[in-house]
């Protein structure tokens, strides 16, 4: 009798094969580099023998590019800022103070980024307010300079300096629907 009980418990406990769905497979995470990181520094007109502790430094190619310019003295503002990649958004690069100066703030942009290439938008200086586009390789290692010539005083003029870095991470693609 208890075998007939488990050989019933049994049958009905049994797995009857049916048709089910197969879940996608999981997949696999692939890594895709975003688009090329990019840096701004602000360098303003003013005496480099009066500088400020703890300035950021103008790096060679920037200061022997502004020389060629015919501009002597000039300080960083800014260290290397990294534009938010997103073209809907801009940058804080600098409040536009000096010691001795008292510009508007700097914003910057990527307005466009196509065949190879991106454009950047950089606002701000004062007391007119100025628009500068620079637009350059979207490789690693591209850098460019350029004046802010509408902002021209007896000390000179300031300038931006774009560099192009390396991606800064990768970033993990969605799974396919």
């Amino acid at each position: 009798m208890i075998r007939q009980y488990l050989i019933l418990i049994a049958s009905t406990l049994a797995l009857v094969p049916c048709s089910m769905k197969a879940d996608e497979p999981t997949p696999k995470e692939t890594s895709q580099l975003q688009s090329n990181q990019v840096y701004v520094k602000i360098i303003v007109p003013t005496n480099p023998a009066v500088r400020e502790k703890d300035q950021p430094v103008v790096e060679s190619w920037i200061a022997d590019a502004i020389k060629k310019l015919g501009q002597t003295k000039f300080n960083a503002v800014t260290g290397w800022v990294p534009l938010d990649l997103s073209p809907l958004e801009a940058t804080d690069l600098w409040n536009g103070e000096t010691e001795k100066e008292r510009y508007c703030q700097a914003h910057a942009s990527i307005s466009d980024r196509t065949d190879g290439r991106v454009e950047i938008r950089i606002l701000g200086w004062g007391p007119a307010f100025s628009e500068v586009i620079v637009s350059l390789k979207d490789e690693p290692g591209s850098r460019t300079i350029t004046s802010v010539e509408e902002q021209k005083t007896e000390l000179g003029m300031p300038f931006v300096a774009v560099l192009i870095g390396p991606p800064e991470k990768p970033v993990v693609d969605a799974p396919k629907k």
